[in-house]
């Protein structure tokens, strides 16, 4: 691997973590890191997010900001997941970045087929952003444990 994909690529994981929540997630639970880039203004993404969450019966509201909104999840075995999602508006086109995470409260829920990339796919699938201009997702299975088997469903 040269040094320019080296550091492209630990430019990419440092600043989604940093969009994300920021703090390291716990060895033995599932979770996912999902950043998006919208042709819209962070206000409108923020909005519309939270708009979505509270038409979804399975998420539960938590701390809302002008660029965070936490909530959590809960499946239908019962398992909880905490969410989080966050914005940055970026210089290029007035757009914004959107960065979500999703992590399973249960110590050992690693082989959770997807589930956590779908909890922040659902909400913005649901939302409409998928289908905003300039709409683009990064992820994969290093940043998302189970991306690969996920088949969500809004």
């Amino acid at each position: 691997m040269n040094v320019r994909t080296l550091l492209l690529a630990s430019a990419f994981l440092v600043g989604t973590s940093v969009l994300t929540s920021g703090n390291p997630v716990e060895q033995m639970q599932a979770f996912c890191k999902v950043v998006w880039l919208v042709g819209m203004p962070c206000s409108q993404v923020n909005k519309t997010i939270l708009t979505q969450l509270k038409t979804m019966e399975q998420y539960q509201l938590g701390t809302v900001t002008g660029d965070l909104i936490k909530a959590t999840h809960t499946s239908a075995n019962g398992e909880i997941q905490s969410i989080n999602f966050t914005t940055l508006d970026t210089a290029m086109d007035k757009g914004c970045r959107l960065g979500g995470a999703s992590t399973s409260e249960f110590w050992l829920s690693l082989l959770d087929n997807g589930t956590n990339y779908c909890n922040l796919r659902n909400v913005v699938q649901g939302s409409g952003l998928a289908a905003a201009p300039g709409y683009t997702e990064f992820t994969n299975e290093w940043l998302c444990l189970g991306y690969g088997l996920a088949k969500c469903k809004v």
